[in-house]
């Protein structure tokens, strides 16, 4: 898609949702630094397991943000998406080859707090490491209340960040990735298609 065409969608309340949910992981790109460099948490540097053997079940918001990278930005055909489910047990958006995420700026919040935040229990905070993988050397493989809490700055925790993205938006429903992204695709096309033919009116309505 064209930059003049890419423009088009501004206005609308789609393209004020793709900002919104943008501007939030802009936000937060930087809150897992100082937990994962001060306690020594880290991914090997290929591996990609828990791609994987999971398919995360996001919302709206995520899954717009998805959609508009596959199909605005890199111009993707999303009929990949179609019945994936029936047929993997892994992410679709996981490439086996590289072991990378295809959508990595815009992946939804579960991929950007997992191994990388605390959660919180009734004993307090706790952190358990990957499970699908062998913990990298120097890597602890959890931490207790007492570690984190005397870590000495604000130490992210997972729910945090599933409420606040819940707050951004109408509905907390969440379905599987690919459901939601093939959903979310069909809005963009609608609007697309009114916007390209210069109904802005019914544009901004969307």
């Amino acid at each position: 898609m064209s930059i003049r065409e890419e423009k088009a969608f501004e206005g609308t309340s789609l393209y004020s949702d793709v900002c919104t949910i943008n501007s939030y992981y802009s936000s937060i790109e930087n809150d897992f630094d100082a937990f994962s460099d001060t306690f020594n948490i880290h991914c090997p540097a290929v591996c990609g397991r828990c791609c994987e053997h999971f398919i995360p079940d996001i919302t709206y918001l995520e899954a717009l943000a998805l959609a508009w990278e596959l199909g605005i930005r890199q111009d993707r055909d999303l009929d990949f998406l179609i019945d994936w489910h029936r047929n993997h047990d892994y992410c679709p958006l996981y490439n086996a080859v590289t072991h990378r995420c295809t959508a990595y700026a815009v992946r939804p919040v579960i991929c950007r707090v997992f191994c990388s935040s605390a959660s919180r229990t009734k004993e307090g905070l706790s952190f358990r490491g990957c499970r699908f993988s062998v913990q990298p050397e120097g890597m602890p493989a959890s931490l207790s209340d007492k570690a984190l809490s005397s870590a000495g700055f604000h130490v992210p925790v997972m729910s945090d960040y599933g409420e606040k993205i819940d707050s951004l938006q109408a509905s907390s429903e969440r379905i599987l990735l690919d459901d939601a992204v093939l959903s979310a695709w069909s809005k963009i096309r609608l609007i697309q298609s009114i916007c390209l033919t210069g109904d802005d009116e019914s544009g901004r309505a969307g």
